[in-house]
């Protein structure tokens, strides 16, 4: 059926009229807001640009060349700083054979591998029960992370000659 008489048209509620006018303001706000950011970079921008033209201007040849010469000592500091935090200090072995060392055995050589922080030894020992003795010792020093025995020998004169190497804890450097 037609409708003959008009009808007024429905009006939108006041929550929906609300929330339109938020979204505007949000629009506009966001909008002012980029417009003020834009403007503040702009002005650190020139104002950084500004202040290294005036370092440039105060910068004579003789600072820029005292203060390369600052950096390359510095490198330099730098570098030996990390030298000196990685030096091992291998005196602190003697200490740890000297508690370690069983009373029958006589170590003769020692020699240190620093990259592996290992510690070669050869001796002599009057049995198999003090070698084995000495090698408990080293087992049980918490200092001591491994112990391997590399050969055993017996001497003309009938002691038992050995080689053995033993690594060190990293608590030991």
């Amino acid at each position: 059926m037609v409708e003959i008489i008009p009808k007024e048209a429905p009006k939108p509620s006041k929550g929906a009229s609300a929330l339109l006018y938020f979204a505007i303001f949000l629009l506009l706000l966001t909008a002012g807001g980029y417009f003020v950011l834009n403007n503040y970079l702009q002005k650190a921008e020139d104002e950084l640009a500004s202040l290294k033209l005036e370092v440039s201007q105060i910068m004579t040849q003789e600072k820029t060349a005292l203060e390369q010469e600052i950096l390359t000592s510095k490198g330099e500091i730098d570098n030996f700083s990390s030298l000196i935090e990685q030096h091992l200090e291998p005196s602190m072995i003697f200490e740890i054979i000297q508690r370690a060392t069983h009373p029958q055995v006589w170590f003769g050589k020692l020699d240190f591998d620093p990259r592996r922080k290992v510690f070669e030894v050869s001796g002599e020992t009057q049995s198999f029960e003090s070698l084995g003795q000495q090698i408990l010792i080293m087992e049980e020093d918490e200092a001591i992370d491994k112990v391997d025995l590399k050969t055993v020998s017996i001497s003309k004169e009938g002691g038992i000659e050995f080689n053995m190497s033993f690594s060190l804890s990293e608590s030991v450097f």
